[in-house]
C-alpha cells in the first residue's frame, strides 16, 4: 500500500531545526528591541523632560499590550499561518520605531513604543513561535521551547549594549531609525521562505491532525477550543501560574539593581550582577526545558520555583546578613530561574490542550504573564514608596511565587502531567 502523501517530508530534521532557528531570531528581536528601552530611558527623560516613572511605563504598557493581544494572535497564527502574521508583525514594528524617531512629546512615544510595540512583540513573540514548535516537535518539546524562550535573554545581551553604542555615537532618534530600517530590511526575506512546508509540520504531526472525511463531525467535537479550556482548572491553573510568576520575577528584575545599591554597593558591581544575570538565563531556560522532557515539566517546574524562592533569600541575606556568597546566590538563583516557567508550562498545555485550536488556548494562556510583567513592575515600586522600606518588594515577589506555584500542587490534572 502507498504511504500517504502528507507522511513525506525531505529532510524532515533539516526543516525543523531551520523551524527552531527562525522562531528563535524573531522572538530575539522582539524581547531584545522591547527590553532595550532601558537604554533609551535616560536620553528620552531629558529630551522630553518628563518624570522618569512616566517614561519607564512606556515599556509596561508594551508588556500588557503584549499580554492582551497573546490570545489574538495564537489563533491568527493557527487561522492565517506565519506567512502572514510574522511579516505584518514585522513591518509593524518598523513603523513604531520610525514613528518613535520623530516623537515630540511622551504620548507620541506611548501610541508607538507602547501600544505598536506591544502588538508587534505579540505577533512575532514566543507565542507564535509556540504554534510551529508543537507541530515541527514531540518528545522533545520541552527542550525545543527552552531554546526559544532563551532568546529573550539572549536578545537583550546583544541589542541593549548595541543600543548604548549607537545613541551614544549618534542620538536616540537615529538609533531608533536604524532599528526601523533593519526591522524593513527582513521583511523581503520572510516573504519568499518555504511557508507552505513550514506551516504543514512534522509528518507525524500531520498524520495525528489528519481529518478523514467521515470523520470530520467526530474531530469538530472532540476539538478543544477556547470556551472550553476556559471550562477547566488546567487552563485557569497555568494562566494564574504565568500571571503570579510574572508579577514576582518581574518585580525583582526592575528593582534590583536599585536595591542593591540602597544597601551599599557600588553602582557598577550591581549593574555586572544584573548583566550576569542575563547571561545565565538562557542556560536556565533551556535546561528547564530539557529537564521538563527527562523528569516531567510539572517537577521541573517545581524546581524552578525553588530557585526563584532562593534569589529573594539571597537579597534577604545582602540586605541583613552581607556574606561573599550572597551576591553569587542571587545571580545564579535568578539567572537559572528567570523565564523558565515558559518552555515547562508550554509543554504542559500542548499535552493537555493539543489540536487545530492550540494557539488559540496557549496565547490566552499567556495573556497572564503579559498582564503580571506589568503590573509587576509597577506594583514592586508603589509598595516600596508607600511602606518607606524594600522589604515590601521581598514579601510581595515571594507571594506572588508561591502563589504562581500552588496550581501545580493544587490541581490534579497538573499534578498528573
Amino acid at each position: 500500500m502507498p504511504r500517504p502523501s502528507f507522511s513525506v517530508i525531505p529532510r524532515t530534521s533539516v526543516i525543523a531545526g531551520a523551524v527552531l532557528a527562525l522562531c528563535y531570531l524573531l522572538t530575539l528581536l522582539a524581547a531584545g528591541m522591547n527590553l532595550s528601552f532601558s537604554v533609551f530611558l535616560l536620553p528620552l527623560e531629558k529630551a522630553l523632560s518628563e518624570e522618569r516613572g512616566a517614561v519607564s511605563s512606556i515599556v509596561s504598557v508594551a508588556l500588557l499590550i503584549a499580554g492582551l493581544m497573546s490570545p489574538a494572535t495564537g489563533t491568527l497564527m493557527e487561522k492565517f499561518g506565519p506567512r502572514a502574521l510574522y511579516p505584518a508583525g514585522l513591518a509593524l514594528f518598523s513603523c513604531a520605531y520610525a514613528i518613535a524617531s520623530t516623537a515630540e512629546d511622551i504620548y507620541t512615544l506611548y501610541a508607538a513604543i507602547g501600544v505598536m510595540g506591544g502588538l508587534s512583540v505579540a505577533c512575532i513573540g514566543p507565542v507564535p513561535a509556540t504554534v510551529l514548535i508543537n507541530r515541527w516537535y514531540h518528545a522533545r518539546v520541552g527542550t525545543a521551547m527552552g531554546v526559544i524562550y532563551s532568546a529573550s535573554g539572549v536578545g537583550t545581551l546583544l541589542i541593549s549594549p548595541l543600543a548604548a553604542v549607537l545613541i551614544a555615537r549618534y542620538d536616540w532618534r537615529t538609533t531608533y531609525q536604524i532599528y526601523a530600517l533593519a526591522l524593513a530590511a527582513l521583511i523581503p526575506l520572510l516573504l519568499v521562505l518555504p511557508w507552505k512546508t513550514i506551516s504543514a509540520g512534522h509528518p507525524k504531526y500531520r498524520h495525528i491532525h489528519t481529518v478523514k472525511p467521515g470523520d470530520k463531525d467526530v474531530a469538530a467535537s472532540d476539538a478543544w477550543t477556547v470556551r472550553r479550556a476556559m471550562g477547566t482548572t488546567a487552563f485557569w491553573g497555568m494562566a494564574a501560574a504565568f500571571f503570579f510568576a510574572g508579577a514576582g520575577i518581574m518585580s525583582i528584575m526592575i528593582h534590583s539593581v536599585s536595591f542593591l545599591v540602597e544597601t551599599g554597593i557600588e553602582p557598577v558591581y550591581a549593574a555586572t550582577a544584573f548583566g550576569l544575570i542575563g547571561m545565565l538565563s538562557p542556560f536556565g531556560v533551556i535546561g528547564f526545558g530539557a529537564l521538563s522532557d527527562r523528569i516531567g515539566p510539572r517537577r521541573a517546574v517545581l524546581s524552578s520555583y525553588a530557585l526563584s524562592l532562593s534569589a529573594i533569600g539571597s537579597l534577604y541575606l545582602i540586605k541583613y546578613h552581607p556574606s561573599a556568597i550572597a551576591i553569587p546566590l542571587l545571580v545564579i538563583c535568578i539567572g537559572l530561574s528567570m523565564g523558565a516557567r515558559g518552555p515547562t508550562v508550554s509543554t504542559m498545555a500542548s499535552r493537555i490542550f493539543s489540536g487545530p485550536n492550540f494557539g488559540g488556548i496557549y496565547g490566552t494562556i499567556s495573556m497572564g504573564g503579559g498582564i503580571g510583567s506589568g503590573l509587576g513592575a509597577w506594583l514592586g515600586g508603589l509598595l516600596q514608596d508607600v511602606f518607606q522600606t524594600s522589604d515590601a518588594l521581598l514579601v510581595f515577589s515571594a507571594i506572588m511565587l508561591l502563589c504562581s506555584a500552588s496550581p501545580f500542587l493544587l490541581i490534579g490534572s497538573l499534578r498528573q502531567n
